[in-house]
């Protein structure tokens, strides 16, 4: 298999085009929620200017008007109840519209999950695409949503209380605008050391969560060699490099605080000093002008939080356009025919393939594979054999020459020869049953694993495929029989076990051929024994290529494919394959060597 490697990054344009296309999604509730953010902001401003008039009716001249300060207490009560429902009406609807593109985009994600050819995921740590889909989604919307609309209402803040305070006073304004434009420098500069802090860090994650899914999914393995202290220096090495990213990220984001607070400092003794020993201004006024300076600031001081989200958004986009740009498998032809069901002739002729073009794997195979025959491929590991099961499959396509089958089609008309890059491959697919040498069970019952192949199957169906892969005994002993429900390792069951219930989802499929990759690996003597007799049962009368290292599973083969170094090097049964005294004999003979 190709080796795992990291995916090109894309251009900032593209990921800017991403991040617009999902927010246009939710233009309604987006703009919604601007218009209540601007009002909220709006009513925000105002309350000082009425806070520093009902100030000016306390101690100015003459004696305290009650009546003026009570209408200024009721208007301010009635602007922030206000204020406090627009405000609410902004979370809410930013959140829903956050959760709403969080949807969108795990869908998008999952659609072209579907689509990407096997070469994506052979090259690329299972836990690092689940990173992609679940975290990186979630961290675009967040930051986005809360990123808009920090933005907006920063924006209504600062244009609102500068407008406010040039009203009290423009020599004062001035003061506050020359002190807080540091703020300015600071979160530039914060902002060019953090984003490639913050990129680093998004990156390690999905590294960090590839290796616990690795050690999680493979915890007996890592508990039978005695790796959990291995695992344990791996997981502190990938751990510490994030922490140490995550630090510098937060690090450098985390100056701007005391510095534009320190600043805000400076602002107020400013105002207070210009304003009462210069301007002259009232105390209400002051009182205004410093709460309205702090308003003017508090966006700035935000602006480590917000750079900070957007940062991690804008990182989480590149890594979830390295999924969406990935280039799908490539589609059906517009002249591909259905195939409705498949003689079981297979011809390989000439075929060329590698997983990189620089190792060449396979070349210039060809084989002839009548109907009904059992076509057994050995070979030492790496010689191409779960190679040729991903070629018949149409994981991956040959690079040369290419491989023929005979069949109907949808419309009941005979086809020959026919190239199987000719056929669409979800008809392909269905006609070929496939029992892996990983077994693979999701989450739900034993019947509705069985009947994966089959929604549609009876519960009769179901049992007589069990029944037929010897499966339906310990089945019938589990707590609720076919209604029990497995976790989506199948833990609860032994190897044997989960590998009987693939045979018996196989067997239901009803497949024209069939693919065994290392099908009884993980069996005991006694249990593969009534497997090979139940799949001699089931593969009369269709073509079967089985894969196997145990020598004795296929000796009766109708033809047995000797591989090495992706070249066939004989082939006959196995009788005629002894008597060469050749590579299978030495193979063979090596086997028994070790069995006894």
């Amino acid at each position: 298999m190709p080796k795992k490697e990291k995916l090109p990054p894309r251009k900032g344009a593209s990921a800017l085009r991403t991040l617009l296309r999902y927010a246009g999604g939710q233009k309604k509730g987006l703009a919604v929620a601007a218009v209540c953010a601007v009002l909220a902001s709006g009513m925000e401003i105002v309350g000082p200017f009425l806070t520093g008039r009902a100030i000016d009716h306390i101690v100015g001249p003459g004696q305290v008007d009650y009546g003026a300060i009570l209408g200024y207490l009721v208007a301010l009560g009635v602007l922030y109840v206000f204020f406090s429902v627009f405000q609410y009406l902004v979370s809410y609807l930013s959140y829903a519209c956050a959760h709403r593109m969080v949807r969108a985009i795990r869908a998008d994600a999952d659609d072209r999950l579907m689509k990407l050819p096997l070469s994506y995921y052979d090259r690329s740590a299972s836990g690092d695409v689940i990173s992609r889909f679940v975290n990186d989604a979630t961290a675009i919307a967040d930051g986005l949503v809360d990123g808009i609309t920090q933005l907006l209402t920063g924006a209504v803040t600062i244009l609102g209380t500068l407008g406010f305070m040039l009203y009290i006073s423009p020599v004062v304004t001035l003061v506050v605008l020359l002190v807080t434009s540091i703020t300015f420098f600071v979160a530039r500069t914060v902002t060019r050391l953090s984003n490639k802090h913050f990129k680093a860090q998004q990156a390690l994650t999905g590294e960090l969560g590839g290796l616990v899914e690795e050690m999680v999914g493979g915890v007996r393995t890592v508990k039978a060699y005695s790796y959990e202290d291995r695992a344990a220096d791996r997981f502190a090495e990938i751990n510490g490099r994030l922490y140490t990213a995550g630090q510098k990220a937060q690090f450098a984001s985390s100056l701007t605080n005391p510095t534009t607070r320190f600043v805000n400092y400076l602002a107020y003794i400013a105002v207070g000093v210009v304003g009462g020993a210069v301007s002259g201004l009232s105390a209400g006024s002051i009182s205004s002008f410093i709460i309205y300076s702090n308003q003017f600031a508090r966006p700035f001081n935000q602006l480590t939080a917000i750079v900070t989200q957007i940062m991690a958004a804008w990182a989480a986009t590149i890594r979830v356009l390295e999924l969406m740009e990935t280039p799908p498998e490539s589609p059906d032809g517009p002249e591909a025919l259905e195939a409705a069901s498949l003689t079981g002739r297979v011809r390989f002729a000439g075929v060329d393939f590698a997983y990189l073009p620089q190792r060449p794997l396979i070349g210039n195979f060809s084989l002839q594979v009548e109907p009904g025959m059992r076509v057994a491929i050995v070979g030492p590991t790496g010689a191409g054999k779960t190679t040729l099961v991903n070629l018949i499959m149409r994981f991956y396509d040959v690079d040369a020459g290419a491989i023929l089958v005979d069949g109907v089609d949808a419309a009941g008309v005979p086809f020959r020869e026919r190239d199987i890059r000719e056929i669409t491959r979800s008809s392909l697919r269905r006609r070929i049953g496939m029992v892996l040498q990983d077994t693979w069970l999701f989450g739900g019952t034993v019947r509705e694993n069985i009947a994966y192949a089959r929604p549609d199957a009876t519960k009769e169906e179901v049992v007589a495929a069990a029944k037929a892969a010897h499966a339906h005994s310990f089945i019938k002993r589990l707590p609720q029989g076919y209604d029990t429900v497995l976790d989506t390792a199948g833990g609860s069951l032994s190897a044997g076990q989960r590998q009987l219930l693939t045979i018996a989802r196989a067997m239901l499929s009803d497949p024209d051929i069939l693919v065994l990759d290392e099908a009884t690996s993980s069996i005991d003597t006694l249990t593969e024994q009534r497997v090979t007799r139940a799949f001699a049962k089931l593969a009369r009368g269709r073509t079967s290529f089985v894969i196997a290292h145990r020598l004795s599973t296929i000796r009766d083969a109708d033809l047995i494919i000797v591989m090495n170094e992706g070249h066939v090097v004989e082939q006959g049964n196995h009788r005629e394959l002894l008597e060469k005294d050749g590579f299978y004999a030495r193979l063979y003979q090596s086997q028994f060597a070790a069995a006894e």
